[in-house]
């Protein structure tokens, strides 16, 4: 389970924030999350939860942005793409050229 470690490095990023900025309270954090990016939201959510238990950010919501790939294929029509299993609603096939929805980043702290 990776997403443990995901959820650790999100706390640390934010500890170095909090050095930087000195806020005393983090209200949320949310994150943009790609469908390819191979994190289990809900598996995250856990780990950050059991993560922050008891500490600073035991009150921290964690907000998820979903990001989804965009599909390029040789009929040229462009789609994005919301499974992992898609086809061209123009022609039909399954061989498009797909870009992005790989993401994982912090993209906004609500912070006091």
């Amino acid at each position: 389970m990776h997403e443990l470690s995901i959820a650790e490095n999100i706390i640390d990023i934010v500890e170095s924030y909090r050095g930087e900025c000195d806020f005393t309270r983090c209200n949320s954090i949310t994150l943009r999350l790609g469908l390819f990016s191979a994190v289990d939201e809900e598996a995250l959510r856990f780990a950050f939860e059991a993560l922050t238990e008891g500490g600073p950010y035991a009150e921290t919501i964690l907000k998820v942005e979903k990001t989804y790939p965009q599909a390029t294929c040789s009929c040229q029509r462009s789609f994005e793409v919301r499974d992992f299993y898609y086809s061209c609603p123009e022609c039909g096939s399954v061989t498009a050229e797909l870009t992005g929805g790989d993401d994982l980043n912090i993209v906004q702290l609500e912070v006091h």
